[in-house]
């Protein structure tokens, strides 16, 4: 995928962000266009970490919305 794609993608989806079709977009594009890689088992051990913390205090993460917002206004999208 180019850089120019996955700009593009970035753009769609911080410029309709209360749009319910750009999760759409944003599933195919995950399902589709990038490939799947084998984790190491450091990464397996760290993705259980942060996945156990979640389930314990679902609360203390970074609201996707307000991560995309935040992106919005610092890229003037």
């Amino acid at each position: 995928m180019s850089v120019q794609t996955e700009k593009s993608l970035l753009i769609d989806l911080l410029q309709n962000i209360n749009d319910a079709s750009i999760i759409q977009k944003v599933k195919n594009f995950v399902l589709h266009e990038i490939e799947p890689v084998s984790l190491s088992e450091n990464q397996k051990k760290e993705l259980d970490k942060r996945l156990l913390e979640h389930q314990e205090n679902p609360k203390s993460g970074v609201d996707a919305f307000e991560f995309l917002d935040s992106l919005k206004s610092k890229y003037e999208l």
